[in-house]
């Protein structure tokens, strides 16, 4: 599904550059789960936001099923993010003043599906991350695992293809971040939506499908 061939990334700050990823060689297959880990800095997020189009690299291609990602114009790739992806962020990025339910729609609806029809799905799948008591509640009368649960349900709503995490568990609890992880990975099983999860947690990225490693900006084996 995803092929990422001999991909950098430089940062220019203050006149000097740094080089982060330095030539990452990665292939995806659709429905796996793939975990990336590796000491902070190490460029793992970095990874993770270009193969879903958010930075540019410096150099390389991210080929999704056989298409260059970074020829297509901003339309083009607006399109893919909204209709290919599903992202999941440490922070959830839910907007405070809108309803759980209201949340999840926000996708569907920037993807010109009915109000009816966003109400209905966004539903559906709050009710499968356990939240179908909750649809009304804003996210400060929420848990700080059930906000998540609500991100997880905004990533998945319109059913991505391709799910990327970055830290998902990152701001909770270990009982927490447990539930979050089972929560993707009955998902990704479930639905047979490819999962990509950036994690600190070798023991959480242990239960994925296979796990890399990066270290100094190059790709390295990861033992369990």
């Amino acid at each position: 599904m995803i092929t990422v061939t001999n991909l950098t990334k430089n940062f220019q700050e203050n006149g000097a550059t740094t080089e982060v990823l330095k030539g990452i060689n990665l292939s995806i297959t659709e429905g796996e789960s793939l975990g990336i880990v590796g000491a902070s800095g190490a460029g793992k997020s970095t990874l993770l936001h270009i193969i879903g189009t958010l930075e540019k690299p410096t150099a390389g291609e991210v080929l999704f099923e056989g298409k260059n990602l970074f020829n297509a114009n901003e339309k083009a790739l607006s399109h893919f993010r909204n209709r290919s992806l599903g992202f999941v962020f440490q922070f959830h990025h839910l907007l405070p003043d809108f309803t759980a339910l209201e949340n999840v729609m926000i996708p569907l609806l920037i993807g010109d599906e009915t109000n009816q029809k966003a109400k209905s799905l966004a539903g559906e799948i709050l009710e499968k991350v356990g939240l179908s008591g909750r649809l009304t509640h804003r996210p400060a009368q929420l848990s700080g695992g059930e906000q998540q649960r609500v991100a997880i349900a905004r990533a998945l709503v319109a059913k991505p293809r391709l799910v990327l995490a970055d830290e998902p568990s990152g701001n909770l609890d270990s009982e927490n971040g447990g539930q979050v992880f089972d929560l993707l990975l009955g998902l990704n099983r479930e639905l047979k939506t490819t999962l990509v999860v950036v994690t600190h947690n070798e023991e959480l990225a242990g239960r994925l499908d296979r796990v890399i490693s990066i270290v100094d900006g190059k790709i390295s084996p990861f033992h369990k």
